[in-house]
């Protein structure tokens, strides 16, 4: 495995023989947050990742020249590298962490369309009530279930002794200034019945007020947190909102860009929750919606007995051994 340097200890506890992706692309981060309009921010994402392509390129190439891999999954967003996938004359397929078709167009443009359009296999991670397949999508699409997996862990120490209902609050692990999101939802919800829970990995908390019944933690393993809510206010990332729906908590989405729109209407349609666009974003407004989300519960529930029917690891599995490995 290659990824980023901060998950390299994690991933090797899993077992994984991983090593840091080339430090040019990591030095690239993503600015679209910068703009002030979703057409501007879609051209800096898409300037980000053609100034990554041919960095991820030279290092795919150079680490299947090192470790002679007999088949490669790469991220659908990794340009250069899909390219290089493609051409290295190995079996390979893509990873698709967001929602489809939410990039369609960044893709085209980027040039990697007909690369992704020739992958034997693209590894969906959503599952059907969340995704229904379209007729438009590339040939080999196989949904392979939510993105819920995090490494185990306990509730924080700061949130054991509290007997309110939880309501966590998550912003994006990649800096997007969503930080907003939680200075609104702390004002929405004090002095409601429930105790606010942010996470904040990629924003700053310090000037914040926080109210009696709120604790923010920079980073926290969410599953044990969800384990005692009632409801999830999420930025409308894949990772988080999944997390929610497939323990059955209804969200509150508050997309602020990038693929979080189209988070934010599938858990809408799906019944699991409600969707505030970040334009609209005040305390009133968000204290509404989450109190809405909250009569919910049984969409979500719904939705977290098909994520658990769907069985995505095995198909994973299977799709990998029978499409790449055959």
């Amino acid at each position: 495995m290659r990824t980023l340097a901060s998950e390299i200890e994690l991933m090797r506890s899993r077992g994984f023989d991983a090593a840091p992706i080339s430090q040019e692309v990591e030095a690239l981060p993503m600015e679209d947050w910068r703009a002030r309009t979703a057409t501007g921010a879609q051209r800096r994402a898409i300037r980000t990742i053609r100034a990554r392509a041919p960095r991820d390129s030279r290092d795919l190439l150079q680490t299947v020249e090192s470790t002679r891999p007999d088949a490669l999954i790469v991220d659908v967003l990794a340009a250069g590298a899909l390219n290089a996938a493609a051409s290295s004359g190995r079996p390979w397929s893509c990873y698709r962490p967001f929602p489809l078709p939410p990039f369609r167009v960044a893709l085209a443009l980027l040039g990697i369309a007909t690369a992704l359009s020739h992958a034997p296999l693209h590894l969906y991670m959503s599952a059907p009530p969340f995704e229904r397949r379209r007729d438009d999508w590339p040939k080999g699409v196989v949904m392979v279930g939510p993105c819920e997996w995090e490494p185990p862990g306990d509730l924080p120490p700061e949130l054991t002794e509290i007997r309110e209902p939880l309501v966590l609050i998550t912003t994006s692990s990649e800096f997007q200034a969503d930080g907003r999101l939680v200075e609104v939802a702390l004002e929405a919800l004090d002095g409601e019945p429930v105790h606010a829970v942010a996470t904040m990995p990629a924003a700053s908390s310090a000037k914040l007020g926080i109210p009696p019944n709120a604790t923010i933690v920079p980073f926290a393993p969410h599953m044990p947190i969800l384990r005692h809510s009632v409801c999830a206010i999420t930025h409308g990332g894949m990772g988080a909102t999944q997390k929610a729906l497939a323990l059955g908590i209804p969200v509150c989405a508050v997309p602020f860009g990038r693929d979080q729109f189209e988070v934010a209407r599938r858990v809408e349609g799906s019944g699991a929750g409600t969707r505030l666009p970040a334009r609209r974003l005040r305390p009133d407004r968000l204290r509404k919606k989450v109190r809405e989300a909250i009569t919910r519960r049984d969409g979500a529930e719904k939705l977290a007995r098909s994520f658990a029917a769907w069985e995505g690891t095995e198909i994973a599995a299977d799709a990998v051994e029978d499409r790449l490995l055959a």
